[in-house]
Formats: C-alpha cells, structure tokens, sequence
C-alpha cells in the first residue's frame, strides 16, 4: 500500500495532552485489501523510531493494534508501516479508535476514522486552510492583471481584505484549539512557510516563523512529529540565510534551550543544533553556547556532534598535539613521536587544519590553501594539516601535493586522539591559533580565517 505525499501530510495528527488512560490504547485498523502483508507500528522521539508492535494483515484483513504497557501515555505521532512499501501515519494518546480503508488505492477520501475527533479537525483545519489560500491566489492573479483603476481591481482589492479577516480568524481558532491536532498543524504550517497573515514578504515572514518556533511553539509537539530534524535545521537556515544576524541566532537558540523540558530533549536539539550550525559554516556559534550547554546539567552524552560542545573554544589555550610519524617506508614500521605544544608552534599564528582525502568539502578547501600558502608564509602563518586517513598511502598521496611542512596522521581516522581533543567530528575544521597558542577561531570556513588574518 502506498498513500500519496498529500494524503499523508492530511493524515499525520496530534492529539491533546489529556490525562494516561488507566488502560492499554486499544486500535482497529481494517485494510482487507492488503491481507498477508508485513507490518510495523513505530512511535516517534525526535528522529529516533522505535518498533513497538509487529505483525502480518490476516485473511479478513483486520488488525487490532494494543499499545505496550512500556508506552503508556505516549502523546504523538505513530506510523503503521507495510513492509512491502507505503503505511499510514497517526496519533496515539491513550484513546480507542479504528481506521478502516476498503480500497486498494487508499486516500484521503477513503480512509475513514472513527472514534478520534482530531482526525476531523485535522482534515477541516487543512481543507480550509487549502480554500483560503487558493481564494488569496486568486484574488493575487486578479490584482496582477488590472490596473488599479478597473473595477475589478477596486473589487478584488475589497476582497482582499476581507480575506485577510478570515484568515487572521482562522489563526486565531487555531491558536485558541486546545487539540493537539491544532499544534501540529501549526508545526506543519512552518514547514511549508505558512505565516500568521497572507502575502508576507520574506523578512516579514521569517521573524514570524522564527517568533512562533522560540516563543510559542511546543517543543515536546514536536518531538513527537516526525519534524524534529527538519525544524531545527530550517530554523538555522532561516537565521543565516534570511534574519543574518548570530546575535538573534544565539538569542534564539537560548530561548529554546531554557522552554526544552527534559534533558532527552535536550540532548536532541543539541545534537541537531551542532549538526546544522556546522553545516551552515557557523561552528564558532557552537561555541558561544558550549559554556551554558556544558552546566546546565542536561546533557546526556558527549559522543558524536555533542563533542564540540566538550572541545576547546575560542579564548582557550589550545591542546597539545601528538603524532607517531613513519620515517621511511610505512611497512618497516620505523617511527618517531612528534609532540607539538601550541605555545611553541609559532611567533605569528598558527592553523590548523583536520581533513581527510575525498571528503568533499576538504576537496573545495585544500586547493584553496595550496593557492593561499605563499601569502600565508609570508604572513608568518605555519600550516599543520592532521589527516583522518585511515590508510597512509592515500594520505601520502594527497599530502605530496601539500607544499607546507607540517602534514600529519595517525591511520586512526576521526577517532585518533588529536580529533577527540579538539572535538573534531567532522571535516574539514579549522582552528586559527594566535602567538601564544590561544584559539582564535573554529571555523570550516576559508573565508572566515582569511577574514580573521586580514583583521589581525
């Protein structure tokens, strides 16, 4: 069974945060037309999924799902996956009901719920969200085709403002809902780029969206959505691509971080956080954060992501390097240690750069330093390239195009203990040292150390 991506976007509901039943969460669900087929029940915590139920559709097609006495009181998403290919995504919260579908083509307008009045508000809320805005197109398209002084402008203008009164209502019933389906549909809203009026331009709609998701929105809703990645990751893009200001981006992320309320959540939102200021170049806002992050108390692991939150930040002295380096052929095992003190690398500066051969990225970066080297010797700048090969002769190949001195691996790939010093987990990373061995910046980013030198 496969629904469509319209279909599902319809079907995927909340319910409201209502006392846990005294009884196990008891579904029907009745799909003849898909009897024999595998199956999988799976709940939701931020982008983990967890399988809580599995079973085959019998002959009569009919399938009572009772929700394990582990997952009581569990308020979100689930999806009830077919093996061989399409589901269907739905809310769980401690109330009986069924979902019957007699075809062999599932969609919105055949898939019927009974006992879950979310469902309903879920599928009125969007149908009416749908009419409002195909309305507003309309009436967009009008007012681009006549001059301001037909009277069908005059008229489409007049309609246009009604329109607008309608949809300031119809935010702010779903506002006012205390269904759960309601603040779903608002998380939805954001990631279709759905504002609190019609018409708004992107600044204007970018700090209304970014208002609701670090003021209002509820974070444990989201958890439980299936959008917890993708929210987070828009959210930062929305910050550096739109609003470009760290100041408001660092502003907001605390808010969010003081509204989060437990420490699994936490956790996640750290994680993703890292990932998607890391992959916006904007490493050094890690940082920034590193200090409350690391006290609140709320930090369950440090592994992955979470290690810059752990690693040496701007300001700080940075660690000691330590190498095993081969002298002559590898495959005789000939070694000498190779300490490097941060203090003693340089009367000017220093930078450091983690890598790897094929990484993209490394792949765009490291002809750019090459290209760069030069002016950088003549600045007084010495270049110490780690590698996180993991095979030295591929290391060795890449770094005989490198022309500095300083070109270094341990075959230990990200897990050698250079990396988890600084809390490299991923590349290239850069660190830009000052005279004394103090921090600089952490950057993935050329531009942002060329800018640093220049300023220096």
């Amino acid at each position: 069974m496969k629904l469509s991506t319209s279909t599902f976007k319809l079907l995927l509901l909340f319910l409201p945060l209502l006392p846990t039943a005294a009884y196990p969460q008891n579904i029907t669900l009745r799909f003849p037309a898909f009897a024999g087929q595998d199956w999988d029940l799976l709940l939701f915590r931020g982008q983990e999924q967890d399988t809580v139920l599995s079973g085959a559709i019998p002959s009569d097609g009919e399938v009572a799902l009772r929700i394990p006495e582990a997952h009581r009181g569990y308020t979100g998403m689930a999806r009830w996956m077919l093996r061989q290919g399409g589901g269907l995504d739905m809310v769980i919260n401690g109330e009986d009901f069924s979902v019957e579908c007699l075809s062999d083509q599932p969609n919105d307008d055949n898939i019927i719920y009974s006992g879950s009045a979310e469902n309903a508000f879920l599928r009125e809320n969007y149908r009416e969200q749908e009419r409002l805005l195909l309305q507003y197109e309309a009436l967009r398209m009008v007012l681009r085709s006549y001059p301001p002084g037909h009277p069908l402008y005059a008229a489409a203008t007049e309609e246009e403002a009604n329109l607008q009164k309608d949809w300031a209502a119809f935010r702010s019933a779903l506002s006012a809902s205390p269904l759960y389906a309601a603040r779903f549909r608002q998380i939805v809203d954001v990631t279709r780029g759905v504002g609190s009026r019609l018409g708004m331009s992107e600044a204007e709609l970018a700090a209304d969206i970014e208002g609701y998701l670090s003021r209002r929105m509820s974070w444990e809703a989201l958890y439980r959505s299936n959008h917890w990645s993708g929210v987070i990751f828009s959210w930062v893009q929305l910050h550096t691509k739109v609003i470009g200001s760290d100041t408001a981006l660092l502003s907001s992320a605390r808010r969010i971080l003081a509204r989060l309320p437990n420490a699994e959540m936490y956790t996640s939102f750290c994680d993703y956080l890292a990932r998607s200021l890391s992959g916006a170049g904007k490493d050094h806002l890690i940082g920034e954060l590193a200090a409350e992050v690391k006290g609140s108390g709320k930090l369950l692991r440090t592994d992955g992501m979470l290690a810059q939150y752990g690693a040496p930040q701007a300001g700080e002295l940075a660690p000691e390097l330590g190498f095993i380096k081969h002298l002559g052929d590898p495959a005789e095992h000939n070694h000498q240690t190779v300490v490097l003190r941060p203090v003693e690398l340089s009367e000017n500066y220093s930078l450091l750069v983690f890598y790897q051969s094929g990484c993209g990225p490394c792949e765009n970066l490291m002809p750019q330093l090459v290209g760069s080297y030069p002016v950088l010797a003549k600045k007084g700048v010495r270049l110490i390239s780690i590698s996180a090969d993991t095979d030295y002769q591929v290391f060795e190949n890449t770094a005989l195009g490198h022309p500095w001195a300083d070109k270094y691996c341990d075959e230990r790939g990200m897990s050698g203990p250079n990396f988890r010093r600084y809390g490299v987990v991923g590349t290239p990373t850069m660190f830009l040292l000052d005279a004394e061995g103090r921090i600089l910046l952490r950057t993935a980013s050329w531009e942002a150390v060329w800018q640093a030198l220049a300023a220096g």
